[in-house]
């Protein structure tokens, strides 16, 4: 099994880093240098041998300007024309100084080699306007504030071109730990990053603004510590999915039971069931108020019939009932279409403590999530076997704060929210995130736009309890459920596009992206690290 993506945050890297030349000793720090700049440089000249012509390498005064260096050097071995452009430090600063050893190294070499070095000035725009290629070794990672002055002009300028353009280790402006803009980025077409992947390079915006990214191997060892962020992969997918044996039954792949909807929200009810059998569940009891009940399809659901409150949502006494189910579930799925009642918020307080007693892992998901916004001291103590999968403003109303605040930094907002409720928690969107109590955190490489639809969270409910249903570990459950709900939207944007999809397409989808899944497909961010595409 080919193990998940490692995904490293910039304060561990560059510990890892400075640990490995001290162990080396020498000049280690060079090599490492050296090693990098080749790996982009090939990648480069790849790119270049499609649409030669003359390269402009844009480099910064520290490592990253070095590592640009290299690559120019490279570059030019190799029969392309190159000239380079250092941002100076002020309009009126001529010179160019390096800030490190290994970087002022380079820069000497490109001189002995005859590769024209000048500073950005004011005609740069002009000088790069006829360039087949820009290379982006500005700023790489580590950006704590916002980009200004030189450098938020060159990048400005760069963009303005259209010209391709090859970001080495991280397109410039971009946070490499969130993924956000730092005042201005640069738009690359590919990104050539160094030693592990990092997070910036995979969430919003960053990921759209780093183009087909690729990992060099500059031979950092593998930290002694566990790693703490990954990107999931099809091949944990495939080792996680249960087994179908030939000798199986309805009973073999378990029973789950989703509690949910309202008079006037019941379509997500049926969703979520669905989806559940869809993934594979032997049996589903879909629970909703009485009144529901006539107006759901004729389905492969077994209905349940729950005692309801006035505005027709699940009413307080329907505990007794849950109580008596929940004793032959594998399974709960809580929340869908169940309305924001007062006296249903109480059922879901109830019903929490009810499952965790059980020992039943659980999706708690849509206005169930919203009830416990109400108290989140109503959450049981004990519910490590829960998955929370609220959207950022359903995380926001649980942790208190804004949706910016949420999305500013989502890997840390979902391990926060983690680590206060003691359990999974799924942050949805694009790239969603996936993290546990411990602090493990999975970022999920599939999925696309068109998933941006009503209904389509209720359909992750499913396949997560689904999973669940069949013995799949909740925080599991939850990782590989999201990598298949986007393999599923892929699947169906694959054959429709991705404008007009609904969730009733992805939930009939599902089957497809098993299948696929077994049969070895990935995502196309997992195919670009793979040198597939």
């Amino acid at each position: 099994m080919r193990k998940l993506l490692t995904v490293m945050s910039t304060s561990k890297l560059r510990a890892l880093e400075a640990d490995w030349i001290k162990k080396c000793g020498g000049n280690w720090s060079q090599v490492l240098m050296e090693i990098a700049g080749r790996g982009a440089a090939e990648a480069a000249f790849s790119l270049w041998q499609r649409q030669p012509g003359p390269v402009a390498v844009v480099c910064g005064r520290g490592n990253n300007g070095g590592d640009g260096f290299v690559v120019a050097r490279y570059l030019k071995l190799w029969g392309a024309p190159v000239q380079i452009f250092v941002v100076p430090k002020s309009e009126s600063d001529t010179k160019i100084v390096m800030s490190s050893d290994e970087s002022s190294l380079n820069k000497k070499i490109a001189e002995d080699l005859g590769i024209a070095i000048s500073t950005v000035g004011a005609d740069f725009s002009a000088k790069i306007s006829g360039m087949s290629m820009i290379i982006d070794a500005m700023l790489g990672t580590g950006i704590d504030r916002p980009v200004e002055g030189g450098y938020k002009s060159t990048i400005d300028a760069i963009n303005e071109t259209k010209i391709p353009v090859v970001a080495v280790d991280l397109p410039s402006g971009i946070n490499s730990d969130t993924g956000h803009v730092m005042g201005a980025a640069i738009k690359a077409k590919i990104t050539i990053t160094f030693g592990y992947l990092k997070a910036g390079l995979i969430q919003h915006p960053g990921a759209a603004l780093a183009g087909d990214v690729s990992v060099v191997d500059i031979g950092l060892p593998e930290p002694e510590q566990e790693h703490d962020i990954y990107l999931t992969t099809g091949d944990f997918a495939r080792a996680v999915l249960p087994n179908r044996p030939d000798d199986s039954h309805k009973g073999t792949f378990g029973s789950v039971i989703m509690i949910g909807g309202s008079s006037e929200m019941f379509g997500a009810t049926v969703l979520s069931s669905r989806s559940a059998l869809r993934t594979g569940a032997g049996l589903c009891m879909l629970a909703a108020p009485k009144s529901v009940i006539p107006h759901l399809p004729a389905a492969e659901m077994i209905y349940k019939m729950l005692p309801e409150t006035d505005e027709g949502s699940v009413a307080l006494d329907a505990l007794k009932t849950i109580e008596k189910e929940l004793e032959k579930m594998g399974a709960v799925i809580l929340g869908p279409g169940m309305s924001q009642n007062a006296e249903t918020a109480k059922f879901v307080h109830a019903v929490l403590a009810l499952i965790a007693k059980s020992g039943k892992p659980c999706i708690v998901d849509a206005d169930a999530l919203n009830a416990i916004s109400l108290d989140i001291s109503k959450f049981p103590s004990n519910g490590s076997k829960f998955v929370l999968t609220p959207h950022p403003k359903e995380l926001s109303r649980l942790m208190q704060n804004t949706v910016s605040e949420i999305q500013k930094d989502r890997v840390t907002s979902a391990r926060t929210a983690a680590a206060k409720f003691g359990c999974t928690v799924v942050l949805k969107g694009s790239r969603t995130v996936v993290a546990h109590a411990d602090g493990t955190v999975n970022i999920n490489p599939t999925g696309n736009a068109g998933m941006a639809t009503a209904g389509c969270g209720d359909v992750l409910s499913g396949i997560i309890g689904g999973l669940m249903a069949q013995g799949v570990p909740s925080h599991e459950a939850a990782v590989i459920g999201v990598y298949i709900h986007g393999m599923a939207g892929d699947v169906v944007a694959a054959d429709l596009g991705e404008a007009g999809i609904v969730a009733g397409d992805i939930e009939s989808a599902v089957p497809r992206a098993l299948l696929q899944i077994r049969r070895g497909a990935v995502s196309h961010l997992e195919s670009q690290l793979m040198g597939l595409h």
